[in-house]
Order: C-alpha cells, then structure tokens, then sequence
C-alpha cells in the first residue's frame, strides 16, 4: 500500500473530527504540495482508486472526502476538465459533514474557478443574472471559508479575487467584510490578505482605506514594486497626481519580475509591439524605470502637457473601463466582420480604444427589439480624418466587439450587409439604425436616404472603408487630444541662428494670434492680452532636447483691432541634431489655445570651429517685429507674407570661415509648383531662376549677412527662397530655404 495511502487509512481509523485542527490542516497542506509536483496521470488516478477504497470504510470521514477532492482537482489540471466535477462533489460532500470547517468551501471554491465559465457567452450572462454562473458559485464558496476561519488566508484571497473580475456590489461588499475580518485576525500580517484588502477598498471606492492597506502590505513584507503601484493607482484614484507619479517611478525601481509583470500589464493596453519587446528586454528595475520615463514622456510631449499628465490619464481611463467595460467571459467567439481580435482579456473591446483615446466626441446607439443587435457607435475627432469605432455584442450584452460597419450590427451581420446592398430600399431597423448615426457622418444620411442602389453600394463601400481605417489607426495608436472650446488659429514659423549667450544654436519660433481670437484684459488706461506659451523640442527617440514654459502679457492702449495680429518671439538653445517641435499657446485658463507641430527641424554646429550656416530669415520691414542678434536689427515676418511689389529683408549666417576667405553665394526664387519665376524678373529676356550672385569675404567665424530682394514683379501665389553658399577652399556647398506667399496689396 502506497505511503500516501497509508497515512490516509491512519486519519480515517481515528473517528470524526470535530474541528478542523492545525494537524488536520498541515496533512491536507502536504497532500496539495505532493500533489502539486505530480503529473502523472496514470499515478493520480491509482491514488484516486486507493483513496476511493478507503472511503468505502470511511464515509463519513470529511477528511477522505477533502482529499479525494484535491485528488481530483489535481487530475482536472493534468488529464481534463471533467474530474473538476469530481472534485467539487467530493468537496460538497465534505461541506455537508462539517459546514463550519474552511477546507470544504474552499476546495469547492476552487474546483468552481476552474470548471470555468459556460462556453456560449449569452448563457454565461443569463447565469450571472441569476447567481449561477461560476463566479457567483465561487465567491460564495470563498465566502463561507472565510466565514469559517477569518484567518485562513487562501479563501479571503480567492474570494477578493473573484468578486472583482465581477464588479457586482453585493459581491464585492461580502469581499470586503471578509478582508477585513481577516486582516483584523492573527493572518494579518499576511501580505496577501493586505494587498487583496486594499484592492477590494479602491474598488468600493475607499481610497484611503486602499492605501492603508497597502501601506501595511509593505510593512509586513509585501513586494515592495507591487505595493509602491498599487499606492499610486489609489493616489490617481484619490486624485493625488503628484504624489501618485512618486510611488509609480519608485515602485518600478524594484528588481522584481512580478511587479515588472505588474506595470508591463498596464502599458501593454496602449504600448506597440516593439515597445513592448524593449521593455521586455530590460533586465533590471532601474532599466524598467527609465524606460517608463520616457514612454510616457514621449506622449506627454505629444500634445505639450505637463509631465505626467498621460499617466494620470491613463488611469483615470483605466478605472472608468473598470466600471464599464469589464468581460463576463473569457469565451470570446469571433466572426468574419470582427476582423480586430482583442488578446488583453480584461475588458471589451470599448476598453480597448477607451484606454488608447479616452472619452469620445460623439457617441450613439439604436435599439430595435428583433433585427439590430445591441450596437454603440463612437466618433472622435482627429485632425488627420475622424475615427468612426462600431461595437456590436452580438452574444451578450457584455461582450462588444468592434465591426467595420455599422451594417454589422444587424441580426444577420455581413449577411445582412450583403443582402442590403443588392436593395434599392432599406428594411424600417436599417433605416433607422443609419438615421440614428446621422449626426456622425454625411455617409450615414446617405445609407438612410439612398438614391438608387448604385448609391447605395458606392455608400456601404465608403463607410465600410471608415470602418477598416479606424480599426486600424484606433487599435495600434493611442491619443490624449487637446480640445479647445475657442482655438486661438496661431500661425507659426521658425528659423535657427546662432545663440550668442550659448555659443551655440537656438530654436526661434516666431508667432502671429488673429486679435479676434483673443480676450482683452481691462488694466488701469490700457488693455492686456495675457498669453501663456508651452515648448517642447524633441529629438527623434523622443526625448525631451529643449522646453519653454512662459507667460507673456502683451499691452495695448486699446483692444487690437480686427484683422490685426498679436505677434512674437520665442527662442530656445539647442544642440545640434533634428527635431520636432510642439507649440502650445492658451489663453484664459486653456479655454482657448492651438497647438501646432512640426517636424524636420534641422540644427547644424553654429559654433564657428566649422564650415556652417543658419536658417535663412525673410523678414519685412514694418510687420512690428524685429529681433536683435548682436548689434544686428533683424526684421521678422509672422504672416510670412508680402504685398505685391514689395522688398524681402534677408538675413543669415555663415560660420567657420578664416577672416577674409571669399566665399559664392546665390539666391534663387521659386515659384512653388515646380517652376522658376517668369524671366522679367530678372531682366535680359533670358531665363535666369538666380536672383542674387555674388562673392564676399568672410568676416572671422561669424559673419552675419543681410540683404535686400525687390520682388517687384513677381505675381501672387506661394514663393520659396533658396540661399546657396559655397566655400571655394572645399567645394562645400550649403543649402537653406524659406517660403512666403506674395498677396494682394
């Protein structure tokens, strides 16, 4: 007989128990640990039959029953799901023995969780309403161990577990009077218990119960990353941004793979593939900091915010997606029209583009009793073409998934979609369902009115091409848009010159505010326009080169006039290399601003150790703006426009060049389009597109250049300046250009 077996026999023979004692308790203990490292099938299943003769004696010995129990459980993990229904048998029938010990519940706990559940996701829903379904089963089980021994920490930790996959309040109030019992009891040094506690608390919407508890977690030796996270989601939870930020950068210091997996689980909902490979390569939580530094600085400076203003966001989507978007079930069963498969698990597919977009700009929905399913349709606004997001729960009602057309979301899905096609007129719910999208789109009135079925298809290719569009951009980009109820329409430009104070290179942007965009502030016998200014200047990984962040409060005898500009100047030093740019400008508490972006910026070593040269400036005299470089005015050009016939002021710098070296230059105008300016611009009837050609000699390591162009004869339209210089010791020639529109006078 089989030592395992024996020991069985020796427990039986000594007569019911009355409670569950600590030996009773270690010998189960023992059996799970042996249990655990078996994965032989055939080994279990002669065990099984043993204990099954020893139970024939012994039937009324709960303990036979817990161990044939976890016997089974164990052969439901190893050979099939059918001996999970074995286990919970025999853990019932132990419960019917002795209902006040805590091993009968949770084995049946247990075997419930992994009976999993019902695979048609509508009859997993129907028996959640009911308090049917696995979960409930579970959390019950869950509850009445812990109800049996407050400090038997495995059951109160399964049962917080699963009272918040399901959200359900009366479930998550039982969880949390369990946690509590527990924690108040000898096992509440158990880290366990502690985090399982604060989790539960944040979810009823105690924050600071939450951070109690994780403050404890720590305390009685909780991983220091896990609970350093989770206090952070509960200070975004609780609104504490500042400190929230402090705990999530010291807790992914931690050299720990389960926090590592912890903070890699919130990054996967918005982070690309190779993003998420880099993380994954890091080796160190140090590294793993770091490279969370950058992740979300990076979309922080996408639309000039605050540091760590995305992460805050972040989580505030989170816990909404929480509260809304959580899955019943795992079984998730897709078809031809759901073309994006969600692997995240947690939540529908809303969650998804929730956390990537945030709130919507528009949402609808329409209800028809038997031939539409439960559908939402969501718009956000973006500048590159709106993004239209379907969801329809075909299955379930918790269960939304993303479809391509609106179409889909009737009974018959792509069939349906098919079928209307081939129509001249459109079923009342597919009419309606259209009309109810109106308001999103032009195409929604035309697949609610159609003329024609040649219409009609042209109509369901086009939104279906929406549809595939937005799948593809909203599934693999995340946003966090800038929206202002009054856009200030800034126009921008800029240029790079040398920065004497640096002896380096400085970023200019010049900018020009429509005065009818503005709001004037009343102050003594004047009138001000206080106007706040964020610059980012980043490199191509993304990191942060150069920031501005200035107030400015620009004065006026009376309020500017309309169709007058409010115009300006910002500079920032720079290393060289190439960058982007994003300009924030706000005005009255963010109620009013734009923000503009640009790419492409290019800064060369304008140290004069090396052959170099800046952007060239076309400025014009009287546009109210001027910048001193050294001793030198130089005029400026906000709009960047002329009126016809008028004289563009050139300046620009050349560096590196002994005193005296002679140096070519040429400047050229453009029309934009592809060709040079007609040849009476430069006189002779011959077709020259050089403008200015001449040589000059070098004034020592910065030579600064202005020059005069008449553009006279030049008609309206888009014109580009290109400025060539050449250093005849090398052949090294230097190109820059700058565009501007010539207007009526």
């Amino acid at each position: 007989m089989p030592l395992m077996v024996a020991g069985l026999l020796a427990l039986a023979t000594g007569g019911p128990l009355g409670a569950q004692d600590a030996p009773d308790r270690l010998a189960l203990e023992r059996l799970r640990d042996s249990l655990a490292g078996s994965s032989d099938s055939v080994v279990l299943r002669r065990l099984e039959a043993a204990t099954i003769e020893v139970a024939k004696t012994h039937r009324d010995d709960p303990l036979i029953h817990l161990r044939l129990g976890f016997i089974a459980y164990r052969l439901g993990e190893v050979a099939g799901k059918a001996h999970f229904e074995d286990g919970a048998g025999e853990f019932e029938w132990a419960a019917e023995l002795r209902p006040a010990w805590p091993y009968p519940w949770y084995g049946l706990g247990l075997a419930e969780l992994a009976l999993g559940e019902h695979p048609v996701i509508g009859m997993e829903n129907v028996r959640q309403a009911l308090g049917k379904d696995y979960l409930s089963r579970a959390a019950r089980a869950f509850a009445k161990a812990a109800e049996a021994d407050p400090t038997f920490a495995d059951a109160t930790v399964n049962l917080a577990r699963a009272a918040l996959v399901q959200r359900i309040g009366a479930r998550l109030d039982l969880a949390l009077s369990a946690v509590r019992a527990a924690t108040r009891s000898p096992a509440g040094r158990d880290p366990r218990l502690q985090l399982a506690r604060g989790r539960v608390e944040r979810a009823v919407g105690n924050s600071d119960s939450a951070l109690a508890a994780f403050h404890i977690y720590l305390a009685v030796g909780g991983d220091s990353g896990i609970g350093l996270l989770e206090q952070a989601r509960s200070l975004y939870y609780a609104h504490q941004p500042a400190a929230a930020l402090r705990a999530y950068y010291s807790g992914a210091r931690a050299n720990s793979a389960a926090a590592a997996a912890l903070y890699r689980s919130d990054v996967a909902w918005i982070a690309a593939p190779a993003e998420l490979a880099a993380f994954d390569a890091l080796d160190s939580g140090p590294a793993r900091a770091g490279w969370l530094a950058t992740f979300w600085q990076q979309r922080d400076v996408a639309e000039a915010r605050e540091p760590g203003e995305r992460l805050a966001e972040h989580y505030r989507r989170w816990f909404y997606a929480e509260q809304n978007f959580l899955l019943v079930s795992r079984h998730r069963d897709y078809d031809i029209t759901e073309r994006f498969r969600n692997t995240y698990g947690e939540f529908d597919d809303r969650g998804v583009i929730y956390l990537r977009h945030g709130s919507p700009d528009r949402r609808a929905t329409f209800v028809s009793s038997d031939s539409v399913e439960p559908n939402e349709t969501w718009l956000y606004h973006q500048a590159q073409g709106d993004l239209i997001f379907h969801f329809v729960a075909r299955k379930g009602v918790q269960d939304y998934k993303l479809v391509e057309s609106l179409a889909d979301a009737l009974v018959s899905g792509m069939r349906a979609a098919l079928a209307l096609q081939a129509r001249r007129e459109l079923s009342p719910a597919a009419t309606g369902l259209f009309a109810s999208r109106a308001d999103l789109s032009p195409l929604y009135q035309r697949l609610a009115d159609p003329v024609g079925s040649a219409n009609l298809r042209g109509a369901f290719a086009a939104e279906r091409k929406v549809g595939q569009r937005s799948i593809e951009v909203g599934t693999t980009t995340d946003t966090y848009r800038r929206v202002f109820a009054s856009p200030l329409d800034v126009i921008v430009s800029r240029f790079v010159a040398g920065d004497p104070g640096s002896g380096g290179s400085a970023l200019h942007i010049v900018f020009a505010i429509p005065a009818n965009r503005l709001a004037a502030v009343p102050d003594a016998h004047r009138v001000v326009y206080p106007v706040s200014f964020r610059l980012y200047v980043t490199d191509p990984a993304g990191e942060l080169a150069a920031r501005l962040d200035t107030m400015r409060v620009f004065a006026a005898p009376k309020p500017l006039a309309d169709g007058s500009y409010l115009t300006g100047q910002l500079a920032v030093p720079i290393p060289p290399g190439v960058y982007e740019y994003r300009l924030l400008t706000e005005q009255g508490s963010g109620t009013a601003g734009t923000i503009v972006k640009g790419d492409s910026v290019y800064v060369d070593t304008l140290t004069g150790r090396r052959f170099a040269i800046s952007d060239l400036v076309v400025g014009r005299a009287g546009s109210g703006l001027v910048w001193s470089s050294g001793s030198d005015t130089v005029f400026l050009n906000p709009l960047e426009r002329f009126p016809e016939g008028g004289t563009a002021e050139l300046y620009y710098e050349v560096y590196g060049l002994p005193p005296g070296a002679v140096y070519h230059t040429e400047i050229r105008l453009e029309r934009r389009g592809g060709r040079s300016v007609m040849s009476r611009l430069f006189g002779g009837g011959k077709r020259q597109p050089v403008l200015l050609e001449f040589d000059a000699p070098s004034g020592g390591p910065v030579t600064r250049v202005r020059r005069q162009v008449e553009l006279r004869d030049a008609p309206r339209g888009p014109y580009g300046l290109v400025l060539r210089i050449t250093d005849p010791a090398t052949g090294t020639v230097l190109t820059r250009s700058a565009s501007f529109t010539i207007v009526p006078r």
